[in-house]
């Protein structure tokens, strides 16, 4: 094959046609044009792109509207691209009719990416019940790149599937650079039908949803189902009010990552909502400029990990080790009880309350196996006359023996080794201290630590000593 055109035209000689032939063949992309489509908005292009993508792995759509009536699907490694927003994909079962509804109410998807590989580039979507679906109907649905697209009038922008076999997977696909303009229900969505895998590792940056005042019902984003490593870099969502969530994270999600995130609707809109069942997300850099929450944790979990991400709390870290910290101030988790008989103590609470008004209250110290390092604070806030007694799962107590907080203000601090709960600062009544007598009775002598004088120590002690020389012990 020639390699270049003037080794094919060559001035004063015959063309040689077979050459040339071979020249244009190498070098040609096929367009629906070359197969009957008119991109008109009016004609059907459905099979002129089939035809175009069965006969080459690369289509391409010059600027033009091209009415489809059924998806446009790509296999394993087909490209379809255009030249910008003047190549315009229309899914919509007739001729664009001025006085129809803004939204293309289709039962299909503008376009289908069932195997992996594939590309979609430099194009305008309209349209559909989904504008991009990917999904591992034919094989895997694996390092697919969709780049400056942009998505108007879909129910839902871009779909990521798990489908029904995890052996199919929807993983490692690249979206970027894409607006999803006016959706009805969500901007992008990641989901599994049944049986399959979550969509996993998949990558997102500079991604888009902007509602432009048109109603939704959805989200933004919702990972409905998605895990390890599904990374949002740089992505947008700018709602109508009545949205249900910037971005939400469903109770099928782990390890999903949200890196600069844009939330903005002029309604009572959460920036991040995380539902139960869902953890380990990490979220980094949030702005919300919404009426709701920044970050709605909707079951309290705090299975998330944000750093400057959130309002009025802009950090929230999970476990951390630290070789060094100054502190400006410092807050404790706290906790206050009253109303009931027994308390098992949360050890996510490094501070408990307890009022012990209505009645005495058994404060029972968690498993201390899993919880080695963490440091409790008891204390009883009521001026009673019941006591709250502090004791440990199987029996006992801190340092072996139950703790009596008798009085208001009387607290205990206890740290756990793993294997027992041992007390490190406390301020209580403690028992009377007794000592046998070999007539058979016993003796007793007791201080109270916080509340004794010098000169009740010496009567005690000078007690004590009497007692231990009429009971025969000292002489």
């Amino acid at each position: 094959m020639a390699s270049a055109i003037d080794d094919v035209l060559i001035p004063g000689q015959p063309v040689d046609k077979q050459r040339l032939r071979d020249y244009l063949r190498g070098r040609e992309i096929a367009v629906p044009q070359s197969y009957g489509g008119i991109p008109d908005g009016v004609s059907d292009c459905s099979d002129a792109i089939e035809a175009a993508l069965a006969a080459s792995s690369t289509v391409l759509l010059v600027p033009g509207t091209y009415r489809v009536s059924r998806p446009v699907v790509l296999g394993y490694g087909q490209t379809l691209m255009g030249v910008g927003e003047g190549s315009v994909l229309q899914a919509r079962p007739d001729p664009f009719d001025g006085a129809a509804p803004i939204y293309s109410q289709t039962g299909w998807n503008a376009v289908e990416v069932v195997d992996g590989y594939a590309s979609l580039r430099d194009l305008r979507i309209v349209g559909g019940a989904a504008g991009i679906k990917l999904v591992g109907r034919d094989g895997a649905c694996v390092k697919t790149v969709i780049e400056n697209v942009s998505i108007w009038d879909a129910v839902i922008g871009i779909v990521l599937d798990g489908y029904d076999n995890p052996d199919r997977p929807c993983y490692w696909n690249h979206i970027a650079r894409t607006l999803v303009a006016r959706p009805q229900l969500h901007g992008v969505l990641l989901t599994v039908d049944s049986a399959g895998d979550t969509p996993n590792a998949n990558k997102f940056h500079d991604v888009r949803v902007y509602s432009l005042a048109a109603p939704m019902a959805g989200c933004g984003f919702f990972i409905s189902a998605g895990r390890f490593n599904n990374s949002f870099v740089d992505c947008e969502a700018n709602l109508h009010p009545n949205a249900e969530s910037c971005f939400r994270l469903g109770f099928s999600t782990d390890q999903n990552l949200i890196v600069n995130f844009y939330a903005e609707s002029l309604g009572p809109v959460p920036g991040i909502r995380i539902d139960g069942g869902s953890q380990n997300t990490a979220i980094l850099n949030l702005f919300s400029a919404t009426g709701g929450a920044p970050i709605w944790d909707t079951t309290g979990a705090r299975r998330y990990t944000a750093f400057n991400a959130g309002h009025p709390v802009k950090n929230h870290l999970k476990r951390t080790e630290l070789t060094e910290a100054r502190i400006g101030r410092l807050e404790l988790e706290t906790a206050f009880t009253e109303g009931v008989a027994t308390v098992t103590l949360d050890p996510a609470r490094a501070v408990h309350l307890i009022s012990a008004w209505t009645g005495p209250v058994t404060a029972e110290l968690p498993d201390p196996h899993p919880l080695n390092g963490v440091v409790l604070v008891v204390k009883k806030s009521d001026s009673g006359p019941h006591a709250v007694t502090v004791t440990q799962a199987g029996g006992g107590g801190p340092d072996a023996d139950p703790v009596r907080l008798g009085r208001r203000g009387d607290h205990v601090v206890v740290v756990s080794n793993s294997a027992a709960w041992h007390i490190i600062a406390a301020r209580y009544d403690r028992p009377a201290a007794a000592w046998p007598n070999p007539s058979g009775t016993a003796f007793t002598r007791s201080l109270n630590a916080d509340a004794s004088t010098l000169a009740d120590v010496r009567a005690v002690l000078r007690a004590l000593i009497l007692d231990l020389k009429t009971a025969g012990i000292l002489s």
